[in-house]
């Protein structure tokens, strides 16, 4: 049970991310003022201090924020397909993936836009722990698939050396090269039709036409990566 003074905390720490939030969307940008929050909320700017360390500290708690929101939307997403549906749970995984993108525009494009100017992620911290857990539910789709024997052969077997060597690192990439490099293009693909789509680069089409494009996008580099069809089928929208 919290105390009043600990639920108060919480209620003030949540107003000032919120409020981080709403000026980001109003300015456009990531790259807010600790003194425009605190005006915004009618306090002194050395009164934020109580709360975050600086205008650093604050966007890592919202760096964090995002990146454990992200990671809970994909796995709740993948935990509601049978586990041995890998293609099904692969679909949803992407989906949920981009429809939170869409939902969140400013906490996405502070995670995965350009750096704010001036500041610097912990390098060993909260942040750092929420970003390796949103990414982990990708490969754990494909290494699942492939323990469970359901991974067809990827697309790309046979690389070039320079890629080869790239991919070999046991540390940063544990599995084999050609499948290290599949994930590679899943997530810069995907993240890169996102991007252009939350940021408003693909808004001459429509949200059907988006919605195709990117099932169809999902697909083929699904195929790629040896990932099988879902259990029952591809949406009816995906190009075959």
């Amino acid at each position: 049970m919290r105390t009043r003074r600990e639920t108060t905390r919480a209620a003030t720490v949540r107003e000032i991310k919120d409020t981080a939030l709403a000026r980001m969307r109003l300015c456009g940008s990531t790259d807010i003022r600790l003194s425009d929050v605190a005006r915004d909320m009618r306090m002194s700017a050395p009164g934020l201090y109580r709360y975050f360390d600086g205008r650093d500290g604050l966007l890592t708690a919202l760096i964090t924020d995002a990146f454990t929101a992200l990671a809970e939307a994909v796995e709740v997403a993948r935990d509601q397909v049978a586990a041995d549906d890998a293609g099904g749970r692969y679909l949803a995984v992407t989906r949920a993936y981009r429809h939170w993108a869409l939902d969140h525009r400013e906490q996405f494009a502070l995670v995965f836009g350009p750096p704010v100017s001036g500041y610097q992620a912990p390098e060993e911290g909260p942040s750092r722990a929420a970003a390796e857990r949103a990414m982990q539910a990708l490969r754990r789709l494909v290494t699942d698939a492939e323990e469970a024997g359901l991974r067809k052969e990827p697309r790309l077997t046979v690389l070039p050396p320079v890629l080869a060597e790239a991919f070999c690192d046991p540390v940063l990439h544990p599995a084999d090269p050609p499948t290290e490099l599949a994930l590679a293009y899943i997530w810069t693909s995907l993240h890169g039709f996102i991007t252009l789509e939350a940021f408003g680069a693909l808004d001459w089409h429509g949200p059907e036409v988006r919605e195709s494009m990117f099932l169809g996008l999902v697909r083929l580099l699904g195929e790629a990566a040896g990932l099988p069809e879902p259990t029952g089928g591809w949406p009816p929208e995906t190009p075959s």
